[in-house]
């Protein structure tokens, strides 16, 4: 027969580390872990941002788009990418909203974001 549970802390037999009960009633319990828990779409987004870093590819454009505005080229040359992994890995840094582009005549220019310049020390 299982056990029920009190509704405290999830756990069936309701003993836990004391560690564990304290820090459980300083947050306020489940009801104040749940109230500091983000929205969905912020968790999507932060979730999406930490994606986008999480390729040393990707790391490097950040760098190298932090010392100058830069076409895709030159990205290029830089970072020994193919025209459609560059491609790739710049669209998803354009999706997490960490670089943006201008064009300039034939030329798309990219450059950091507020949120791209504040993503990496």
């Amino acid at each position: 027969m299982a056990e029920e549970s009190d509704g405290r802390s999830g756990d069936r037999n309701g003993s836990l580390p004391q560690e564990v009960a304290a820090g459980l009633r300083e947050a306020g319990g489940l009801e104040g872990l749940r109230s500091v828990m983000p929205d969905e779409a912020t968790l999507k987004s932060l979730a999406e941002r930490h994606q986008a870093l999480s390729d040393p590819f990707r790391l490097s454009i950040i760098y190298f788009l932090r010392g100058s505005e830069l076409c895709p080229c030159v990205l290029k040359d830089i970072t020994g990418l193919s025209d459609s992994k560059l491609s790739y890995h710049l669209s998803i840094l354009e999706k997490a909203g960490m670089i943006v582009w201008r064009q300039n005549k034939n030329w798309r220019v990219y450059s950091l974001t507020d949120l791209g310049k504040r993503s990496v020390p």
